[in-house]
This record gives structure tokens, C-alpha cells and sequence, in this order.
């Protein structure tokens, strides 16, 4: 991978993380998600320790994301953890017809471009670290592998 491309990535990878590091720094205001939550349905004793661990996740993996600390792990934590939030979160088809309907639409199609992010990083092998790491090599790399399937005959 040449340096621009390594870079590149790099700080796409960042710049991508920041939105999850403000919100788990409660940088984002989340009284409004906590609210939603209650009006759909979870235990209010339980709101406070969902909207904590959605935090812990968000800081976790955002910084993980960033640092390249297994980032296609730390996207597909992410992933899993805003494909809910935002259907709760924004759901524009019960805003139909108010005043909120197009900043709720505005925001779900946001996140499902970030979700889109997310499914790329994932799915990207050799995603490049800012922190050093040990690669583990092996003579055979690189080699097929010359096995034979037992029961079937060549």
C-alpha cells in the first residue's frame, strides 16, 4: 500500500470516528435519545445504564476505529450499535405529516450512509494501524496449502 493510500485511510478513519467519540464523550446532547427510548418502550429504571453502555461502546470503539485498534471489529461494534439507534432514534415515518418529519428523514438517511462507512471498513482487509503492531509471519505464506480432502480422490 503506497504511503498516500496508507494515509488516506488513515484519516478517513478519524475523521469517521470523531462523530462516535463527541457522542460518547456526551459531548451530543443525549437527553432527546434517552427520552425516545422511554416513549418506546424501555424501563425508565433501565434508560440511564443503556444510554452509559451505548457511551462506553461509542468511546471503545470509536477510538479504536481511530487508532486502528482491530477497526474492522471496532466498525462492525458500531454498526451493530447504530443500525438500532437509528430506528429509534430516527424514525421520520411516525413524524409523517410535522414539522419534524424532514430533519427525522435528513438524519436516518446520515446514519445509513454511515452505516455504508462502517460496512466498508469492515469489509476492507488490511486496514492500516497509527499504533505499531507485530505481525506474525510465516514461512508458508503465501503457499497453498497442498491438502486432500478425505473421501475424494484426485
Amino acid at each position: 500500500m503506497d504511503r498516500l493510500s496508507h494515509g488516506g485511510i488513515v484519516a478517513a478513519r478519524i475523521l469517521f470516528a470523531v462523530v462516535f467519540v463527541l457522542n460518547g464523550l456526551g459531548i451530543v446532547d443525549q437527553t432527546i435519545p434517552a427520552k425516545e427510548l422511554m416513549e418506546r418502550g424501555a424501563p425508565v429504571s433501565l434508560v440511564p445504564v443503556i444510554m452509559l453502555a451505548g457511551r462506553v461502546l461509542e468511546l471503545a470503539a470509536g477510538f479504536g476505529l481511530a487508532l486502528g485498534v482491530f477497526p474492522r471489529l471496532m466498525a462492525l461494534a458500531l454498526f451493530a450499535f447504530l443500525v438500532p439507534a437509528t430506528f429509534i432514534s430516527h424514525s421520520f415515518w411516525l413524524a409523517a405529516g410535522t414539522p419534524a418529519f424532514q430533519g427525522q428523514l435528513i438524519n436516518f438517511s446520515k446514519n445509513i450512509a454511515i452505516w455504508g462507512g462502517l460496512l466498508f471498513i469492515a469489509g476492507s482487509v488490511g486496514q492500516p494501524c497509527v499504533l505499531p503492531r507485530r505481525t506474525v509471519t510465516s514461512e508458508k505464506a503465501g503457499e497453498p496449502e497442498n491438502r486432500q480432502i478425505v473421501g475424494v480422490r484426485k
